[in-house]
């Protein structure tokens, strides 16, 4: 046998055995298509026995709502599960009139298990039913409301204080903001703490049984009245506001000794971002607020209520947390969009917004009209990124409520209308009622808070001495003025 004809042979072997094994695969594919034809043919949904049950079923289903027997029309209807089911549906009419008559049902079983306080088996009823009123409102109503009993129920009552403390965006590099070269390490010294300052401050509010509160768990408005809430929290816990000021990191303050911006890292972990530091400090998460009291309630979880982390209070002029999202922006649109980012995830950790004005100028040294704009810039600059906020922070601690007369003042009242309910303002003696004071209409609840700084932290001490020791507290490394009472 010659060489080629060697090679001819072989090659027809090969061509037959491709042959053999692409018919073996389509046999061994029609084999699995008639089994799973014949499962399909045998599911119960498509037996004769299953259709002739069902439509039984169905029937007396229907008989239940025709005598009104609701609890049981429901509960066959659920056993059914004719929602998984596409191959039948329940009569349109009967659905409806079902769905609504059974929702009396429905309310009329929870509100006798809460009247004998047994609110675990009213909200287990009300969770059995609830995809059948996703959207009612009076059932979801219903739901919260047992849920807070619930929640409430290892809690007590709180009558005392509420301390809302506040500072501003911290030194996170002190070396540099606190150094006498700088034009702004004056301002620096007086408005802010360094990153070790407020640790220890952090530390000393635990040790003293102070927990995290949200804000809005403080108050509540009802028909345009803002009323204080009642407070309920774990046995011998005090509760706690920490909010933040001016967290739009502007321009001026850029290598100044702040950092730069808010950002999400690769893990989607809250972080800050600082383009003039080193490649291995450029992202850090451990000199600035939001990272350190996020790592702090970690490892402190009963440091917060709910999950509650401070309240961030905006301006607008020079965008938010970093990012140039004012319209003025050529890139503004880019800026929103990571902005956005940043807040969905203090949002969903805990962090709650308020409005510290859009210009942060002195509200009385604005006219009406000036005062108009500063709210429009706020609710079309900002607004769309955080969402709205009925907590409005007043610039230097400075509102104007009523006129001479006691009328409400122009400037008020668009905040009201704005969606404002609690103002608050800045006071060491920790005022919260209602402003003016002695006056006979609620209808501005104010709450003071307490500065920390370093002006503070060298003049208070003995204010402040219930919430922690200034002097202990005092860094005394950075800081180039000494500590002195």
């Amino acid at each position: 046998m010659t060489k080629e004809n060697a090679l001819g042979i072989q090659k027809i072997n090969i061509k037959v055995l491709i042959v053999k094994i692409i018919c073996f695969t389509i046999i061994i594919e029609s084999i699995f298509m008639v089994l799973a034809l014949k499962h399909k043919q045998c599911t119960p949904y498509n037996t004769l026995d299953y259709q002739q049950n069902l439509s039984q079923q169905l029937q007396q289903v229907e008989h239940y709502i025709d005598t009104q027997q609701y609890k049981l029309a429901m509960d066959l209807y659920l056993k059914l599960n004719l929602d998984n089911n596409s191959n039948y549906s329940f009569n349109i009419n009967k659905y409806h009139r079902l769905i609504a008559e059974f929702k009396k049902v429905l309310i009329s079983d929870v509100e006798y298990y809460t009247s004998i306080n047994d609110n675990e088996k009213a909200l287990n009823i009300l969770n059995n039913y609830q995809k059948y009123y996703i959207c009612d409102n009076e059932i979801t109503e219903l739901k919260e409301t047992i849920e807070n009993h619930i929640n409430t129920k290892n809690l007590v009552e709180y009558t005392g204080e509420i301390e809302h403390l506040f500072t501003h965006c911290l030194l996170a590099f002190p070396e540099l903001a606190l150094n006498p070269k700088n034009n702004m390490s004056k301002d620096f010294d007086r408005d802010c703490l360094t990153p070790s300052e407020f640790k220890k401050i952090l530390l000393s509010l635990y040790n003293n049984d102070y927990i995290l509160i949200d804000i809005n768990s403080a108050f509540e408005n009802k028909n345009g009245v803002t009323y204080k809430k009642k407070l309920y929290l774990p046995k011998g816990k005090k509760p706690l506001i920490f909010s933040f000021d001016d967290c739009n990191y502007d321009s001026k303050k850029r290598n100044k000794g702040m950092v730069d911006k808010i950002i999400l890292d690769r893990n989607n972990q809250l972080a800050t971002y600082t383009s003039k530091q080193t490649i291995a400090d450029r992202v850090s998460y451990d000199n600035e607020f939001i990272p350190i009291l996020e790592q702090f309630v970690k490892t402190h979880p009963d440091f917060s209520h709910k999950g509650a982390k401070g309240l961030i209070c905006l301006t607008g002029y020079d965008g938010i947390l970093g990012y140039r999202t004012q319209k003025t922006n050529a890139t503004s649109r880019y800026e929103i969009k990571k902005a956005k980012e940043v807040v969905n995830a203090l949002k969903k950790s805990g962090w709650t917004f308020a409005c510290h004005s859009y210009g942060h100028y002195h509200m009385k040294k604005l006219n009406d009209m000036e005062f108009a704009k500063e709210i429009n810039y706020w609710v079309n600059e900002v607004e769309p990124i955080i969402g709205k906020t009925n907590i409005y922070v007043y610039p230097y601690g400075e509102w104007e409520v009523v006129d001479d007369n006691g009328e409400i003042t122009y400037k008020h009242q668009l905040l009201l209308d704005s969606g404002f309910q609690l103002f608050c303002g800045v006071g060491a003696d920790g005022y919260y009622g209602y402003i003016p004071i002695g006056t006979k209409t609620k209808h501005t609840l104010l709450m003071d808070r307490k500065p920390i700084d370093g002006r503070t932290l060298r003049n208070f001490k003995e204010r402040y001495q219930h919430l922690f020791d200034c002097e202990q507290v005092y860094d005394n490394v950075n800081r180039t003025i000494p500590y002195h009472q």
